[in-house]
């Protein structure tokens, strides 16, 4: 079965949109998921992703400050969703462009089902650890072996 997506209202684009739509997968936006666009403005990352998670939507975004807050990466996490990052600064043509050269690795990631974090590249996706991540991990290698 094929992923369905869900774009963020910082990635939503009518091309965007329109290019998944146009090659058969089912896309989801935030005004779909609070029944109204004005309703979904604005809403709290750890209000929406707990919503996206449990429906098994795969997240097309471009908010990499959501993994820097802990807060946020926590309910990242809680959701185990699965989220591909598209550069902020890039253009809706070139937003078309890195999904449709990583299309295929998007998929394969989410018949995986696990959650993760992949960074959409010209040169495929590459998984992306959240600074978050990366503090606690550095804390946990400094901590004394207990033997």
């Amino acid at each position: 079965m094929p992923p369905e997506f869900y774009l963020d209202e910082n990635s939503v684009t009518r091309r965007v949109r329109k290019f998944l739509v146009d090659l058969g997968y089912r896309v989801h936006t935030p005004a779909e998921l609070y029944g109204r666009r004005d309703e979904a403005l604005g809403a709290r990352d750890e209000d929406w992703l707990p919503l996206v998670g449990q429906r098994g939507w795969i997240v097309i975004a471009t908010d990499i400050r959501i993994f820097e807050r802990e807060h946020e990466y926590q309910a990242y996490l809680k959701a185990g969703t699965l989220i591909f990052l598209l550069p902020g600064e890039s253009t809706v043509a070139e937003r078309v462009e890195l999904i449709r050269r990583n299309l295929i690795a998007m998929c394969s990631h989410a018949n995986q089902r696990g959650p993760g974090v992949w960074r959409l590249t010209t040169n495929g996706a590459e998984r992306y650890q959240p600074p978050a991540a990366r503090k606690r991990s550095r804390s946990r290698s400094k901590r004394p072996n207990q033997g």
